[in-house]
């Protein structure tokens, strides 16, 4: 699954900051995005938690008291928010400042080096967040058995994004930096917002839904597939099957940037295309895909308008298929040229019909809309997720550098005895740094990897491909 596919927000009430009012000023109502409708949509229907995580491995004793007062800045920040559910069907849920700050949690134990990650993952896989209480994001850190410091800062999909997320932490790792420079979407006032005001919201859902319906059908009608590409992928096995205890693997490699900025350069591509090919590489190499096969690579795309853009989500999803290659070392202009399309697609309206459709995730009841997104096969067999670059100050704590950092997120509560998965092939997301370009991936078909070895052995391979030097994780 992708990232929120939307790009059309009817939102017109103007977010502002926390904090007390000024005299004379009136409390302006913040609500959900259509972009983060699908990350509502699988609280409240499947019960899926989506969390994302930042990891850092710092290479030296981190005082608990530089710890503690990052968290205490996080509190201060964009991700400390809370959801409150709107009192009239059809409006969208608002946001208000959480209460209290969550305790920095500390491991007192200490940690094998050779576990670091694994302390990690379990971290992201157990954490236990809740949008409606207010827990939208924990602060987590251990020692190792060689005085190496590790950090995990999980958070809620439906309160940050990718980029949202690290720059929070960058704002939170600086003593200096007030938390609320970056604009947060938030609501000054109680929860004793007018029920007008929920009137009104889903009186212009209802209004945007209906638009919305008007565009999917003239999309769907359209003879250039409505804005996205033919999917003439061969017919696989439903994933339930291929996945049946719906448990994901996971690998991570770091590759120094100017080993793969070399490489992008040397087959006429970009670091996002390299990144692609790598990802689609991975699926034939583990025999999730044949050569011949068709692959289809989700793309989600940055669609925030400047800094005075203040959605928590604001990713559009864009597809790409790739029918052959490029085998390792290949050419990746075909690559740049499906990107190149797909995003000229996007920025000029034309997207396919369910995209239009995002609206009604606040209309239709939860059954319902479980059916609708469950029907069919459009799920990419990858999502590629290039977060980007990562600020220097987010890699620097109580003046020890980090020698590690990694972005990935995950599905919990996942049902194996339901035939709903998050993911197909594999899940996959790229930070990078002034030195280091880091991949973390998660491997959701049990089928083709069984092991997080198995999956760091088919990445390596692809790598080595490359010609790119790498450490796994």
């Amino acid at each position: 699954m992708t990232a929120s596919p939307m790009v059309v927000t009817h939102d017109r009430e103007l977010p502002v900051e926390t904090g007390p009012l000024p005299a004379g000023a009136s409390a302006a109502v913040v609500r959900l995005s259509d972009e983060d409708a699908t990350y509502w949509f699988l609280h409240r229907a499947l019960r899926w938690t989506v969390v994302l995580q930042l990891v850092w491995v710092f290479d030296g004793p981190v005082s608990r008291e530089a710890l503690a007062a990052m968290n205490r800045r996080l509190g201060r920040g964009r991700l400390h928010r809370r959801v409150v559910v709107p009192r009239i069907p059809g409006a969208r849920p608002r946001w208000a400042p959480a209460v209290g700050c969550p305790d920095l949690d500390w491991d007192d134990r200490s940690i094998p080096d050779a576990e670091l990650d694994d302390w990690a993952a379990a971290e992201m896989g157990s954490v236990r967040l809740d949008p409606e209480q207010g827990r939208c994001w924990r602060l987590r850190a251990g020692r190792s058995d060689s005085n190496r410091t590790v950090v995990s800062l999980c958070a809620l999909h439906l309160v940050a994004d990718g980029r949202t997320l690290v720059r929070s932490a960058a704002a939170a790792m600086t003593p200096d930096a007030d938390p609320g420079v970056t604009p947060v979407q938030y609501v000054r006032g109680s929860d004793d917002t007018p029920w007008t005001s929920d009137a009104v919201d889903a009186l212009r859902q209802i209004v945007g839904a209906g638009r919305g319906v008007g565009r999917a059908l003239r999309s769907a009608v359209r003879s250039d597939t409505g804005g996205d590409v033919p999917d003439d992928r061969p017919t696989r096995t439903p994933m339930a099957q291929r996945a049946p205890t719906a448990t994901w693997r996971r690998a991570t490699a770091a590759v120094p940037v100017e080993a793969w900025d070399r490489a992008a350069a040397d087959s006429d591509g970009t670091s996002n295309s390299l990144f692609i090919a790598v990802v689609a590489g991975l699926l034939r190499s583990s025999g999730y895909a044949l050569p011949s096969e068709t692959i289809k690579v989700g793309v989600p795309v940055d669609r925030r308008r400047g800094a005075g853009d203040l959605r928590s989500n604001a990713t559009a999803g864009v597809s790409i298929m790739m029918s052959d290659g490029p085998a390792p070392g290949g050419d990746l202009r075909a690559i740049r040229a499906s990107c190149k399309s797909a995003y000229a697609r996007l920025a000029s309206g034309r997207r396919p019909a369910v995209a239009h459709l995002q609206a009604m995730v606040w209309l239709l009841p939860s059954s319902w809309l479980v059916s609708a997104a469950t029907a069919g096969s459009g799920m990419p067999d990858a999502m590629v997720s290039n977060v980007g670059d990562v600020p220097p100050q987010a890699l620097q704590l109580d003046g020890v550098a980090a020698s590690r950092f990694a972005f990935r997120g995950v599905a919990q509560g996942v049902d194996p005895a339901a035939p709903h998965r998050f993911g197909d092939g594999v899940q996959s997301w790229l930070v990078r740094t002034d030195d280091t370009v880091t991949m973390s991936v998660f491997g959701c078909d049990e089928t083709r990897f069984d092991s997080d070895h198995t999956l760091a052995t088919v990445l390596a391979d692809e790598l080595s491909g490359w010609g790119l030097p790498y450490e796994i994780w």
